[in-house]
């Protein structure tokens, strides 16, 4: 469900001097925005809850003293009015404690409660030019504000089938709180000191054509974006030193997938050194490392969805502090000299922990400093080079085994190792984004 930009309502309408201001129903059904309930519920949907810190808390914040909520909240006509009544009061209260913990000051709140809303079902059957409209109009005319008398009417025109086309229809937009904020920037009260920004008090004049007022940045103004695959390399194996061998960079590439929700992500790396060597140094590193690594970022996109720059805003949402876990399979062979080399396979897994930290003003670029933990388990065999037991160099290299040739077995060695398993300064780009979440829109 996507929720309806909030309408800065500014010079409505003009308010004598000490008459009250009035909003009629076709101008409230137009301009206000609404929060959607489900049926016999009064519970705020996680959808509209964070249009309503995102951007209409901050909204009020930017507007200042000087803005005004008006808000109807209501149930729909199905169901016993005791029942619709406590919904229409349940559902301004959980709207207003909203408010409440967000810090806004309720005194600037005003709520009124249409326990069963047929003064909008009517303005909405005369915008859908629906053909009962002025049937409808008429007996809610007649009745005065008695529902239940009009539901009584309703319910029985045409047999029943009025009243279940009219819920099938219009009930749904029914269920909800509707807000217009009202912004007056020049007013006066009556000097008695009651009832603060009660509408009902202002004396002042509601003026039109104000110049609006400089907001807060809508959430849905920017690009609202979240991380959905980066790309990244380590630093430091790039510039990796082998006793005995040198200096050899290995050339890594990882990749990290981030769901649209929650703290873990998903990431998968590739570590390559092919380097081959030839008889006069007998040096070699080659080596195939599959790393395949669940992280979860400690940090919360959800501090205050009040303050724009503890969201996703087009900045990184994953940085800060992550634990991690990995598991990893890897193939090598490597030669120091002509009597000293390793051919063999393995596999190991463990944990890590590590910090990001954004490069750019966008955040797009990161660094990230990181350890991992864990064991790892290879079978091995040491080949050298020449046939090391006629002792003839033949260009070739040979397993560096001497005994009986029939009883020989590949991969005889073993070498476990317990304890760190890899550093990293590595450098991160995003390189995917989803697509920018619409937060504005009619519902």
């Amino acid at each position: 469900m996507t929720m309806s930009i909030v309408m800065i309502f500014i010079g409505l309408m003009l308010a004598m001097p000490a008459k009250a201001q009035t909003t009629t129903d076709s101008i409230f059904l137009a301009r206000s925005s609404k929060v959607i309930f489900k049926v016999n519920s009064t519970e705020i949907t996680p959808a509209d809850r964070k249009w309503i810190i995102q951007k209409l808390v901050p909204t009020l914040r930017g507007l200042g003293p000087n803005s005004i909520i008006i808000g109807r909240s209501a149930a729909s006509p199905e169901g016993p009015f005791d029942n619709n009544k406590r919904l229409a009061e349940g559902r301004r209260e959980a709207l207003k404690s909203i408010f409440e913990k967000e810090g806004i000051n309720t005194s600037r709140i005003r709520f009124d409660t249409a326990i069963e809303e047929y003064a909008l079902l009517v303005e909405m059957m005369r915008e859908h030019h629906d053909p009962d409209y002025e049937y409808v109009k008429a007996v809610v005319d007649s009745c005065a504000g008695n529902d239940e008398m009009t539901k009584g009417i309703i319910t029985k025109a045409q047999g029943g089938k009025l009243f279940n086309r009219l819920k099938d229809t219009y009930f749904a937009e029914l269920r909800a709180v509707r807000i217009m904020v009202y912004y007056i920037p020049e007013f006066k009260y009556k000097d008695d000191g009651k009832d603060f920004l009660n509408p009902q008090r202002i004396v002042g004049e509601i003026k039109y054509d104000i110049p609006e007022p400089e907001l807060p940045l809508p959430v849905d103004t920017v690009q609202y974006r979240r991380e959905m695959l980066s790309v990244k390399t380590n630093l430091l194996l790039w510039g990796a030193y082998v006793p005995e061998y040198g200096m050899c960079p290995i050339p890594n590439v990882s990749v990290e997938y981030y769901p649209r929700h929650g703290h873990f992500t998903l990431g998968a790396s590739f570590d390559c050194p092919w380097w081959i060597g030839n008889t006069t140094n007998h040096k070699y590193f080659e080596l195939r490392n599959y790393t395949l690594e669940t992280r979860y970022y400690t940090r919360s996109t959800k501090k205050s969805y009040s303050d724009q720059r503890s969201i996703p805003n087009g900045k990184a949402a994953f940085k800060g502090f992550y634990v991690s876990a990995y598991a990893h399979a890897f193939l090598y062979q490597i030669g120091l000299n002509a009597n000293k080399g390793w051919i063999g396979e393995g596999a190991g897994a463990g944990i890590g922990l590590g910090y990001v930290i954004p490069l750019s003003k966008k955040q797009h670029w990161r660094l990230e400093l990181g350890a991992q933990f864990g064991v790892f388990r290879t079978k091995y065999d040491p080949f050298v080079y020449g046939c090391p037991v006629e002792k003839i160099e033949d260009g070739l290299y040979y397993y560096d085994y001497t005994g009986d040739a029939d009883l020989f077995k590949e991969r005889q060695y073993r070498f476990t190792w317990l304890g760190p398993t890899r550093a990293g300064i590595t450098l991160t780009y995003d390189l995917l984004y989803r697509k920018r979440q619409q937060k504005g829109g009619a519902k």
